[in-house]
């Protein structure tokens, strides 16, 4: 993509910063989810006193060997509660769709429009279902819905912040966040132990140092930031 292009799109479609939010929507597809892709991002920003919502798309019921999807569910739920405490997320809501079951794409949306309406965020953090490579259908669904009810369903202008994305084009420095990360991730006993959470600060530290590069700081976390306006013919999505 041309420079010029790009520099005509920035100046004609500018970008906000997701550290200038005052109410945050996290819509996300499973329990663990917010803290792994954006928990420093998340910490940094109740620390600033932005009021971060968050709404799970699935009941998190498909998580732990040799336990049913209701006792799953349950504690599940609980360190969930948990993580979102310690990050200080102000409130959680379940839309209680089974995880890695069969759910349809326009119900979710109904539910998220109904959301987006009594929370009125500014910006929304959800998944990047167009990450190559993407197989789970929990994850392609929950961003998709996210994208396609703001693009047609409520208010193409609210931006949208996509974590786990091959394509960021905006990073949040999170080095004083990074322990409080780590902290809210490991409150998911029943799906990360302790040498995974070992294997996940080495993982992170490199792509947390890459990406705090290009702030100038010490660990960042990466976002591909579009208006959902920008996902319909916009084929300069991917560049900016």
């Amino acid at each position: 993509m041309e420079e010029k292009m790009i520099s005509f799109i920035h100046k004609t479609f500018p970008l906000p910063k997701i550290e200038s939010s005052k109410n945050v929507l996290c819509v996300l597809p499973h329990p663990d989810d917010g803290e792994i892709g954006a928990g420093g991002t998340i910490a940094k920003l109740k620390s600033k006193g932005v009021k971060v919502s968050y709404v799970l798309i699935t009941d998190g019921s498909a998580g732990i060997r040799g336990k049913s999807r209701e006792e799953t569910k349950r504690i599940r739920k609980k360190e969930q509660e948990l993580a979102a405490k310690i990050l200080g997320v102000d409130e959680i809501k379940w839309l209680d769709y089974p995880d890695g079951g069969i759910y349809n794409i326009e119900d979710v949306k109904k539910d998220l429009a109904k959301h987006f309406e009594t929370v009125k965020p500014d910006l929304v953090i959800t998944v990047d279902p167009f990450l190559p490579y993407e197989c789970h259908p929990d994850h392609r669904m929950c961003g998709l819905a996210v994208a396609q009810t703001l693009l047609l369903n409520f208010d193409a202008s609210i931006p949208i912040a996509f974590f786990f994305t091959a394509y960021p084009n905006q990073f949040v420095c999170i080095e004083r966040y990074w322990d409080k990360k780590f902290e809210a991730i490991s409150a998911h006993k029943s799906q990360i132990s302790s040498e995974v959470i070992g294997i996940y600060k080495e993982y992170f530290e490199v792509k947390g140092e890459t990406y705090g590069k290009k702030v100038g700081c010490k660990y960042a976390e990466g976002f591909k930031v579009l208006l959902p306006s920008m996902l319909h013919a916009f084929e300069e999505a991917l560049w900016i």
